[in-house]
């Protein structure tokens, strides 16, 4: 019986972990494409928040560790990501670099962060 549970949770973690690299892959892919007109209502700063809390909760979940260091060095990553890929944007003619969108992504961060913690209550 326990052997079954073990498995179980091998594989629960490494679908998580395959799903998060590719979550990262599309968000990398729609990140360099050409960006596609917004609908009406819908912030550019919000997806950014969305994108990097989900990148961030996601990372979390799937390599799961309950201390502060490791929520903070996931962060970190997810921040160092994020950032790149607006200075790739940067170089990028049919995109653009934003503080705005760096300060939204540090939220998403912040934010996934600070839920994950306090639902593992880290010490």
């Amino acid at each position: 019986m326990i052997e079954k549970i073990t498995v179980t949770v091998l594989k629960n973690k490494m679908f998580l972990r395959i799903a998060f690299f590719l979550w990262l892959i599309t968000i990398t892919i729609l990140s360099v494409m050409p960006s596609p007109d917004m609908a009406d209502g819908v912030s550019d700063k919000l997806s950014h928040f969305i994108a990097y809390f989900v990148t961030t909760a996601w990372l979390c979940l799937a390599f799961k560790r309950a201390r502060f260091s490791y929520i903070f060095l996931y962060s970190l990553f997810v921040f160092f990501y994020s950032t790149g890929i607006e200075v790739i944007q940067y170089f990028l003619p049919y995109r653009d670099f934003s503080v705005g969108d760096i300060l939204a992504n540090i939220s998403g961060i912040i934010t996934a962060a600070f839920i994950y913690s306090a639902y593992l209550e880290v010490k």
